[in-house]
């Protein structure tokens, strides 16, 4: 049962953590867009300082997503 309750709980991680990767790179896409549209150089410094804020968060989910999809695999033999 603790078993099956651990392999549970590494898919809830790991489904969560690519779901919120997904949502994070969809909103930098966003960013990105508006900034090429509105095309003033303030524009894409805001974009870039939201980029910068983004990627230690994006390193983090992606390392937790990796982790947790090879324990998953790992603990389904």
């Amino acid at each position: 049962m603790r078993e099956r309750l651990q392999g549970n709980l590494l898919g809830l991680t790991a489904a969560a953590s690519v779901t919120l990767l997904c949502i994070l790179v969809a909103g930098a896409g966003a960013i990105a867009i508006y900034a090429e549209t509105v095309g003033t150089w303030r524009s894409l410094f805001l974009m870039e300082q939201a980029l910068a804020l983004l990627v230690p968060t994006v390193k983090a989910l992606l390392a937790v997503a990796f982790v947790s999809g090879v324990g998953l695999v790992a603990g389904a033999r």
